[in-house]
């Protein structure tokens, strides 16, 4: 019971803050879209060997919205342990019977939640502005998506673990965000399948640009998504947690 009070708790206080400050979401999308207009207006079609994202304006809409699905959900846990560190809140956090770990578990799949509704909206705009048709196959696509989240969600939990330690971290957290373009652009080769999102991302885009279904996915792709999706989740967890338990040695787990 105590952990359903929590995740509803982080879902609700995400509703809120959504439709509170609304104006300043909308904004948000009205940046997201202009970012995704800069790179269409300047398409070209040329695309560099082992790159799917850019071989077709289908591909550019479906590798944009993927990596913004991603680069949500992988700043939500170090963004937020930065902002209740500097609002002076971390201890409150820390102090509930839940733990810091679980509450920003919940708190990531909360924020997945609230964001999806960007995710539509920006879907939907970029497919009206190209006049592109996407195979919007939600079976197929849903399974897909929460691999390549719960592999970010581990990434998440890296970046949160050296906000945790180092605190401003904001610069190499952007850098984390251009490279999951590359972890979205690259082809699943027998070495970046097994990178974080590479080989989700790649059926992503085969769904809804080539109508792939799910019983056409090789049962080793789905193995390989699944033992590494969960893996680099493990790991992410395992990390936050040492740097969690370092953070209160060092008495510096709620200082700015």
């Amino acid at each position: 019971m105590k952990w359903w009070l929590g995740f509803s708790a982080m879902l609700k206080k995400e509703v809120i803050l959504l439709r509170r400050y609304f104006v300043n979401s909308i904004g948000g999308i009205i940046t997201i879209y202009f970012i995704f207009m800069l790179i269409f207006w300047g398409y070209s079609g040329i695309s560099a060997p082992g790159i799917k994202m850019g071989t077709s304006v289908e591909n550019l809409v479906v590798g944009y919205v993927t990596w913004l699905m991603l680069m949500m959900a992988w700043q939500t846990i170090p963004y937020s342990l930065l902002q209740e560190t500097q609002e002076g809140t971390m201890e409150q956090l820390c102090m509930s019977p839940l733990g810091l770990t679980v509450l920003s578990g919940f708190k990531v799949v909360a924020a997945a939640i609230t964001d999806m509704v960007i995710v539509v909206a920006m879907l939907a705009l970029t497919m009206v502005t190209t006049g592109t048709s996407l195979n919007i196959d939600v079976i197929s696509l849903l399974p897909l998506a929460l691999l390549a989240l719960t592999a970010v969600f581990g990434l998440g939990f890296l970046g949160g673990g050296f906000t945790l330690l180092f605190k401003r971290v904001q610069s190499y957290l952007q850098i984390v965000q251009f490279a999951l373009i590359a972890l979205v652009a690259a082809e699943p080769n027998p070495v970046f399948r097994w990178l974080p999102t590479t080989l989700p991302a790649y059926w992503i885009q085969g769904v809804m640009t080539e109508g792939v279904t799910l019983s056409q996915i090789p049962l080793p792709d789905w193995l390989t998504m699944l033992a590494s999706s969960l893996f680099y989740l493990f790991i992410g967890i395992a990390f936050f947690r040492l740097c969690q338990a370092k953070a209160r040695r060092q008495g510096t787990l709620g200082h700015f």
